[in-house]
């Protein structure tokens, strides 16, 4: 009877611990794109307004990760440099370096280590633009400013999909020069966010 008792524990264990975590996304609205009729809550985050799913509109060079349909639901698509310039409908843009570190002065960075580069730690800005779910190993944030990141990881230049629910990475209009450009990271385990200049053939988040 006790090993019986203790099986129907385990299986709830299991069968709780692998449940389907629920990606909710709320906003002040949703704007649906007429291209393809693709959904997207949006939210004033700041004095800004930010999508706050991440687009999963088909360009060239832009994928899923693993090549895999249904990952566009929650994470969207990942895109090149040159991609991401065309990805958003017209109204909407890919947001500039300067526009990245507005929202995260709103968010409680000083504004010295938003000018620098590397990991920028000042506010703890990751944890409250990280979705309550989604990031492995705890690494999930507040959302208090409903910008809700989510760790779709990327496709790297050897054309690699890798870190899915570790990293989450995002391009910027910004270039510096004719191979990179100005993007930002978030990992699971940092309470900050990443400044640094990125190869243009590397598959983000937009």
């Amino acid at each position: 009877m006790v090993n019986r008792y203790l099986g129907y524990l385990l299986l709830f264990i299991v069968l709780f611990a692998c449940a389907k975590v629920s990606l909710l996304i709320e906003g002040d609205g949703v704007f649906v794109d007429p291209r393809d009729g693709g959904e997207y809550p949006f939210a004033l985050i700041g004095n800004q307004t930010w999508m706050i799913r991440n687009m999963n509109y088909e360009t060239g060079d832009s994928w899923w990760y693993s090549d895999d349909e249904s990952f566009g639901k929650d994470f969207g698509r990942l895109y090149s440099w040159q991609s991401a310039l065309k990805a958003c409908p017209n109204g909407w843009h890919l947001p500039t370096d300067l526009e990245w570190k507005k929202l995260e002065i709103s968010q409680g960075m000083d504004i010295y280590s938003a000018d620098s580069s590397d990991w920028r730690r000042s506010g703890a800005v990751a944890i409250p633009l990280k979705h309550t779910a989604g990031w492995f190993s705890g690494g999930t944030g507040t959302n208090d400013s409903r910008f809700t990141a989510l760790p779709g990881g990327f496709r790297s230049t050897g054309e690699q999909f890798v870190y899915k629910g570790d990293i989450a990475n995002y391009w910027t209009s910004s270039y510096t020069s004719e191979t990179h450009a100005w993007g930002r990271a978030m990992i699971y385990y940092e309470a900050g966010v990443y400044r640094w200049k990125y190869d243009k053939q590397e598959g983000f988040t937009v």
